[in-house]
């Protein structure tokens, strides 16, 4: 069983180095062999995701059959296997995207990347060592700042330098977090970590977890490493905005939830909790503020991005699985929509020629199916009932009160507030302002997003099922005395 889940990571490995061989055979066949591996990936993680479900228990992958934590090892939980499914599954809808928004030469150098970027991803989610999990970030990263340069203009370029530098000042901390991580404990196993926890110097533990969510931070875009976002989100080819957005800011959120929680039993570790509170706080107010002022539409989904973001980090630092349950399924429903918008608004970007908020004036008459999905993506985020992200900040609200941070629902309850004011502005612009002529839209990128906006409608309709998915993965990150206990150690006890 785990062989073939082991295929996540393989085939989009060896599928990148396999594009220049591909590109000398067949040029023109490269963007639909994206296709075709994106869609294998996603039928793999369809059925690792339903193995776990059922069985009830993690896949181990164990790397050349050494036991850990002398041996390197792959953790697929129930965590793993939801935001797997979501990373594949929105890459395939991405690269369906690309064959319509993609022309920037070279092609070949764009579909490695595209693999790479979603590689990245993968491993992040499913590793179980900490110094892998700075491989995969780096892969990660690297793929995303050239993905961000790829349309070759000074303003891609520029985000991309922003983009290269945080992330060097992010790489650093979370390298030297990992150094005083190991010289405490002599391990990098997360598992292993975990057991040995409570025996951790503490001054070691709390400046090792600070710069490891600081160098976390600027993958998951939280203030004030996040500078490099807007520009990037700008910048980048609209596929990969859609796939920052969906994907690889979760798979950080992800990392900085397991690394918190696994030195759970660590003196001092509630100040770290505080901490991520502040950055999340600031990230959601800077977000916010920040979305309000602008008049480039895809820059105002990045910085509502940022802001969602902010609230996931808050949800993680509650230290209570409520507030982790309710983070991961904040993040599942935000990676749906922002999938959603961002589509959306790179199709009008192709079809209308930018993003200003002057080409969404009588977008309603002009491109129905497309504003129709802002429309629907827009008062999702906002937090109305029927639409999915409404269950998602009930459930941070109630895990909020449970913490007792009380000031949390308030600053839930206000950014909802600004979210109405330029969300709400830009569905009067689509709908009741200005004329022009009919597009006809792309059947394929209308289905797709249509198909997005059914499912959000669904969870918004029936989220029962969805939260208790949610909740077992908010307990995989919480439950540590599982996790540890589920990863085969070798010989070793704390």
């Amino acid at each position: 069983m785990s062989q073939y889940a082991s295929l996540l990571i393989a085939l989009p490995l060896f599928s990148a180095f396999f594009i220049p061989i591909l590109k000398r055979l067949n040029k023109s066949a490269i963007m639909p062999f994206l296709v075709v591996v994106t869609l294998v990936q996603t039928g793999i993680a369809a059925w690792v995701f339903n193995e776990i479900y059922i069985t009830g228990k993690p896949i181990i992958i164990m790397a050349g059959g050494f036991r850990p934590p002398v041996g390197i090892n792959l953790y697929i939980g129930h965590f793993a296997a939801v935001f797997i499914l979501v990373v594949t599954l929105a890459s395939f809808l991405m690269t369906v995207f690309s064959m319509r928004a993609v022309n920037v030469e070279p092609k070949d150098k764009y579909a490695m990347l595209f693999l790479l970027l979603m590689l990245g991803a993968t491993g992040m989610i499913a590793t179980g060592d900490i110094f892998n999990l700075f491989v995969f970030m780096e892969i990660t990263a690297i793929s995303a700042y050239a993905l961000t340069a790829y349309n070759k203009t000074g303003e891609s370029s520029e985000a991309a330098l922003k983009y290269v530098v945080l992330g060097g000042i992010g790489s650093s901390f979370f390298l030297v977090g990992i150094a005083l991580i190991y010289g405490s404990l002599g391990t990098l196993n997360m598992a292993h970590i975990g057991q040995l926890a409570s025996m951790i110097n503490p001054t070691a533990a709390k400046i090792g977890l600070a710069l490891l969510i600081f160098g976390l931070a600027v993958e998951a875009e939280q203030f004030p490493l996040n500078a490099w976002a807007p520009d990037a989100y700008q910048e980048a080819p609209h596929p990969v905005t859609a796939m920052f957005s969906a994907f690889v800011v979760k798979a950080s959120l992800y990392a900085i939830g397991r690394i918190i929680y696994i030195l759970s039993a660590a003196e001092g570790w509630s100040s770290v909790l505080r901490l991520l509170i502040v950055l999340g706080t600031l990230t959601v107010i800077v977000g916010e503020m920040s979305a309000l002022r602008q008049n480039n539409v895809k820059r105002m989904f990045a910085y509502s991005s940022i802001a969602q973001v902010g609230l996931i980090a808050m949800g993680l630092a509650l230290g209570t699985e409520s507030g982790v349950s309710a983070s991961v399924f904040h993040m599942f429903n935000h990676a749906i929509v922002k999938a959603l918008m961002f589509l959306a608004v790179g199709y009008v970007a192709i079809e209308l020629g930018g993003v200003e908020m002057s080409k969404f004036e009588g977008l309603g008459k002009r491109m129905p199916i497309t504003a129709f999905a802002i429309t629907v993506g827009a008062i999702s985020i906002i937090g109305i009932p029927l639409f999915n992200v409404f269950w998602s900040k009930i459930q941070l609200i109630l895990a909020a009160l449970n913490a007792e941070y009380t000031w949390v629902v308030a600053l839930i309850l206000g950014a909802s507030l600004i979210e109405a004011t330029y969300y709400i502005r830009l569905i009067h612009t689509m709908w009741f302002k200005g004329e022009g002529e009919k597009v006809k839209e792309n059947s394929v990128l209308a289905l797709i997003m249509l198909l997005l906006v059914a499912f959000i409608i669904v969870i918004g309709i029936y989220p029962e099922p969805f939260w208790d998915v949610m909740q077992k993965a908010g307990r995989d990150i919480f439950d540590v005395a599982q996790y540890v206990k589920n990863v085969p150690l070798m010989g070793v006890s704390p």
